[in-house]
């Protein structure tokens, strides 16, 4: 007490007790140390959430159901994250195979699954991480006359969105619409086309613009925007090879991107859904789209509000 100044030992009672009730200091003898695998996180989370402990908020996060849909670069690295960190109970989505072509982009490519269906090999590689969550793998497709209903459990806590077909804008109302009817928190995937870096956004009616606004937000900033693509008569002759003169189709700086991006993309959404489901009271709805820009070492912010034309919002 000499050391900390404090001569009066109900002066440090009164202290350490505030210390305590805020969160700001946690007694160690009473952390539970029986599951080391969470360790590290659950004493993070003491800092982080400061409605609970860290114990409590981990045993909180281990409960929640998730569904994705789409076992692509972005969302099967983002639900890799989720798992790791204790979310036990998962549904996944998708109707394509694993190719040759995901060695350089999805973090659970494995030879031994080519030609092979994603969610199989997803969800083996889920297993690996944390043998005892459940897994439910769907290999379907979403079209628009489908019962989704099958796929979502009324029970779920979120559903993540990164179907990229038939666009991920058309897939996502379809989505949106059902989960608002639902009451499910929805989250729109980032990390896809020219927007590889970017996160997403949780669309959770009243706190946040339902789908068709977010959408109408989209439309209505993009409406005069176009993509830029070199074409081969564009580029200088020493820069063009043979084999590109021979595919007529090529189009220089078409889509495609490094595994790097989407991964960066995967783990920006990880940390605002990881916020949001610890049931965080200081969590921030701001419904803002972040986006790096690589060629300028920039952060970009795109804010989606509520449309004043939309009728669902303002029924």
């Amino acid at each position: 007490m000499l050391q900390m100044g404090i001569k009066n030992k109900e002066n440090l009672d009164g202290i350490l007790k505030f210390l305590l009730d805020h969160r700001l200091i946690f007694d160690v003898s009473e952390v539970d140390n029986s599951n080391s695998r969470f360790i590290r996180q659950t004493t993070f989370w003491d800092d982080f959430v400061l409605d609970r402990s860290g114990t409590e908020s981990q045993l909180i996060l281990e409960r929640k159901k998730i569904v994705l849909l789409g076992c692509g670069a972005t969302g099967s690295k983002l639900l890799e994250v989720l798992v790791r960190s204790g979310v036990n109970d998962i549904t996944i989505v998708d109707y394509k195979n694993l190719s040759e072509s995901n060695r350089t982009s999805h973090n659970y490519y494995d030879k031994n699954y080519v030609g092979k269906p994603k969610v199989e090999a997803l969800q083996d590689f889920l297993l690996k991480i944390n043998k005892n969550i459940e897994v439910n793998p769907f290999n379907e497709k979403l079209f628009p006359h489908t019962d989704i209903s099958k796929w979502i459990p009324d029970d779920s806590n979120l559903i993540i969105n990164t179907l990229d077909e038939p666009y991920i804008g058309h897939t996502s109302l379809k989505v949106g619409r059902y989960a608002q009817i639902k009451k499910i928190p929805f989250y729109v995937g980032g990390g896809f086309d020219a927007h590889l870096m970017s996160s997403g956004e949780i669309v959770n009616p009243p706190h946040t613009p339902c789908i068709d606004c977010i959408q109408n937000t989209f439309s209505n900033a993009l409406k005069d925007w176009k993509p830029i693509y070199t074409s081969l008569d564009n580029l200088p002759a020493k820069l063009v090879s043979k084999d590109l003169v021979k595919r007529s189709n090529y189009i220089a700086g078409g889509a495609g991107g490094l595994s790097a991006m989407s991964s960066f993309s995967a783990n920006l959404s990880a940390l605002k859904l990881v916020n949001f489901l610890l049931d965080d009271s200081a969590f921030s709805y701001d419904n803002e789209r972040l986006e790096y820009l690589p060629n300028k070492g920039e952060m970009t912010i795109f804010k989606f509000e509520q449309q004043p034309k939309c009728k669902i919002c303002n029924e």
